[in-house]
Formats: structure tokens, sequence, C-alpha cells
């Protein structure tokens, strides 16, 4: 999107559009030019690279939200400078975590990862920071996502389930360096152990025999082990849920999602309407219909924005 193909008195709304409901964003309106913002996503595989400049503004993210609409995607962004000198720094965090960040403006990259492609990393994404480029691992990320930014148009759908395979590999080889790791090689661990298990309930939601019996037979982790990686968040059980509850969240909000919420439900591995429905109001204070009912109406100057990129599986 570009809001300079706009009139001015709309661009700073069609900005916001275009990042909400995933990012909030604020910023000062400008009556006579108005806000100028450029934004490009692509898809590289089931990665999705994200090329800005904008004008200041500040972008929050509540840790809420992330219960909400389920987006649990890792980033790595870095800022571009103006006479392209090397970054100094790569920001690492996690839509799940949310996130705040006061007057972000001029150009940046950034890669959003689904978790279940690397679950190696789960522990380098444990909570939000800012890696100085001080490492060789560190400078060879930092020089990569521009290479690949100013070569996404020329890449054909074929290959970017290979670009996909590369660029999985360039990130774990450059963000396991030990200079980027958080210390602790039991919450390493323990975070990769259940970041791989929830790729597995992810995949099979619907399936009415998931269960933490046929998790176990599935991710090779013994019962104990299992419930040990889950006991802080509430269990394995809870987690299922959870993770089902979110699914059917983000389909009802959609703007292009199902309209009948038997067949998300059933999508979902819920099979009962009223416990599907006593869940989702005690889980997000709502029902279901009242959340289809709340769906964005397509607007004259939409573009297809964050989320709805992101929603993609």
């Amino acid at each position: 999107m570009d809001t300079r193909d706009l009139p001015p008195a709309i661009r700073l709304d069609a900005w916001r559009a275009f990042w909400q409901p995933a990012v909030h964003v604020t910023a000062r309106r400008d009556s006579e030019q108005g806000f100028v913002g450029q934004a490009t996503l692509r898809r590289l595989g089931r990665h999705t690279l994200l090329d800005m400049q904008a004008a200041a503004a500040s972008y929050r993210r509540p840790r809420s939200q992330g219960l909400r609409d389920g987006l649990d995607h890792w980033m790595v962004a870095l800022r571009i400078d103006e006479e392209d000198r090397p970054a100094v720094a790569i920001w690492l965090g996690s839509l799940s975590q949310g996130f705040g960040l006061r007057d972000l403006g001029g150009r940046w990259l950034a890669v959003f990862i689904q978790p279940q492609c690397l679950p190696q990393l789960a522990s380098i994404f444990a909570s939000p920071r800012a890696v100085p480029v001080l490492s060789p691992a560190a400078r060879m990320l930092a020089g990569m996502l521009p290479r690949i930014a100013a070569s996404a148009d020329q890449i054909a759908t074929m290959e970017a389930t290979r670009l996909e395979a590369a660029l999985s590999s360039m990130l774990a080889a450059c963000l396991l360096d030990d200079e980027m790791q958080p210390t602790s090689s039991r919450l390493q661990l323990e975070t990769a152990r259940r970041a791989r298990v929830i790729a597995l309930v992810d995949a099979a939601l619907g399936d009415p025999e998931l269960s933490p019996a046929k998790l176990v037979r599935q991710s090779g982790l013994s019962r104990s082990e299992l419930y040990r990686c889950f006991a802080p968040t509430g269990g394995i059980s809870r987690a299922i849920q959870l993770r089902r509850l979110r699914r059917a969240y983000v389909e009802l909000a959609r703007a292009d999602g199902p309209c009948s919420i038997r067949l998300i439900k059933d999508a979902v591995g819920f099979f009962d309407a009223s416990s599907f429905t006593r869940a989702f109001r005690r889980e997000f204070g709502c029902t279901p219909r009242e959340v289809l009912a709340s769906r964005p109406a397509p607007t004259a100057h939409a573009f297809p924005g964050l989320a709805a990129a992101l929603s993609f599986r």
C-alpha cells in the first residue's frame, strides 16, 4: 500500500487500517500533507516479509491482543539507514508477547516467522529485545534481509518454497549463535519442546481424537515431559482448547472468513454448540455471534492488511 495515492485527509486512517486489528497505530494528523507511508507484504513460503517506509508513528500490540487473534509469529526486524549504512541492531520480538514502539519512522524490514517452522528458535523469542550487530552471525543476518527484499519481486511462486527453506536455514544459523541466545539451556529446551507440540496441535485442531496421549506418540516426548512442558501455562489440555478457541476467533473476525459459526466450530474441533459458546465467552468475554457481527465492513480504500497476510497458514 502507498498512502500517497490517497487524499491527504484519509491517509492516516488507511495506514491504521492496514495494521489493525493486529497492531494499533497512533500518529499526528497533518491536515495538509496527510500521513505518508508505504508498505509491501511478500510471502516467502510460510514466512512473510514486510518492507515499510513511513513518517514517525507509534505501534502498539497489547499482549491481550494475542489472546484474541491467535497471531503468534516471531519477528526479526532492522532499520535501513537512508545512506544504506549497516544496521546497528536487530530487533527480535513476538506477536504473542506484545510490544510497544514509540516514534518509529524511516525504512524498516521485518520477517514474520511462524513458530512451527523453526521450533528450535523458541527460546530466542521468549522476550522482546534488541541485539547489537556485533557478532559475525548478527552482521550476516543484517546484511541478508535487505538483499532478499531487493530481489523479492523477481521470485517466482514456484521458487518461494525453496527460498523459504534457505531463509529458514539462514535464520537458524544466525540466531542460534551463542551471542544471540538466552543463557538458560533448560529454558531453551522447554520452549523448543512446547513450540514443537503446539505445531502438532495446530495441524490437527479439527481432529476429534486429538489428545495428550496422541501428542505423546507424535512428539516423541514422555507423558511426564509433555505435562511438565505445559504446567506453567495451565496444562496441555488447556493449551489444546486455547489454540482451538483462538483459531475460531480469527476465523470469526476475518472479513473474508466463513460466515457459518457451525462450520468454524467444527473445523477447530468443537462439535457441541453449547460447550463451544460457553468456552468462547469464558475466554473472550463475548459470544461467537457477537464477534461475527462485528466484522469490519469493506471500504473503498481498503488494502490487504497485516492480519490477513499473517492469518494464512
